[in-house]
């Protein structure tokens, strides 16, 4: 029996971080969920992993865009533009310009669709 993992805390800590119009690096998000090393990476990539397949089924935007790296482009790893190609969601290089623009754009797409509404910020 194949184990799936549960997005629920990973989706929690994201949108978070989505409301606040702000991003994660990989290695703070693996400290945030509590995973250790030495499986602290494939712990992290299979949550990753699920959620852009969960939000690709459903068709919303990559919620795992706030995660980028802490060096150079602040945009995700190759992985992500990988999983997004096998998925049929993104056509396109794993790094480069053309990734980098794609990413902001979704990043902005995630940022808007998870924004706080000012009436329930209110409440």
């Amino acid at each position: 029996m194949t184990h799936i993992p549960d997005t629920n805390r990973l989706r929690q800590l994201l949108i978070g971080y989505a409301q606040q119009r702000s991003t994660l690096d990989y290695k703070s998000l693996t400290h945030e969920l509590g995973f250790r090393p030495p499986n602290s990476i494939a712990q992290s990539t299979a949550l990753l992993e699920a959620c852009q397949e969960d939000d690709a089924l459903l068709g919303l935007p990559q919620l795992v865009a706030v995660i980028i790296q802490k060096r150079g482009a602040r945009c995700p790893r190759p992985g992500f533009f990988q999983k997004l190609t096998q998925l049929g969601v993104y056509q396109g290089q794993d790094s480069g310009a053309a990734a980098q623009m794609w990413h902001q754009n979704e990043l902005e797409r995630v940022y808007r669709h998870y924004q706080l509404n000012d009436a329930t910020a209110l409440d």
